[in-house]
């Protein structure tokens, strides 16, 4: 499934319920987490096959070097993930045509709500922003600061 598809199967309120929930401090920019829900709704359907997104819950507690008080506790992780480089990667400077049309890939025994997983989504979709072109200036920016160092 994609978050295309699973979109189709709530509502956008729904999702944006979600997100305020977990995300209180969004509740400014819910117009522009709203545009974005559409834009995903609205994104034509294409095969997206040079990534994958992968949902997973990731406990510091069945780690080695964990040391109980000072680890975090056991947290989502939204990922990419490509096939073809056999490498993951932050998914905040992917494109939102990418986002919408990727496969998701959710641990089998994680129990998590769909509107819960679409808002978490979308909140990493736009950490670095509500305009795409804002979102790839920054990201190369950030290029060319590595590639300087």
């Amino acid at each position: 499934m994609t978050l295309k598809e699973m979109l189709k199967t709530t509502t956008i309120d729904s999702v944006l319920d979600e997100l305020l929930i977990s995300y209180p401090e969004c509740i400014a920019d819910k117009h522009h987490y709203k545009s974005v829900l559409e834009f995903i709704d609205q994104t034509p359907t294409t095969i997206i096959d040079d990534f994958i997104i992968m949902v997973t819950l990731i406990d510091p507690s069945e780690e080695e070097a964990y040391e109980e008080d000072i680890d975090e506790e056991a947290y989502l992780s939204i990922a990419g993930y490509s096939e073809k480089e056999n490498l993951h990667f932050a998914l905040g400077f992917s494109r939102w045509e990418e986002w919408a049309n990727a496969k998701l890939i959710i641990q089998e025994d994680l129990e998590i709500k769909k509107e819960e997983l679409l808002a978490m989504c979308l909140y990493e979709m736009t950490f670095y922003g509500f305009n795409q072109d804002e979102i790839a200036n920054e990201l190369k920016d950030l290029e060319k600061g590595i590639m300087m160092h």
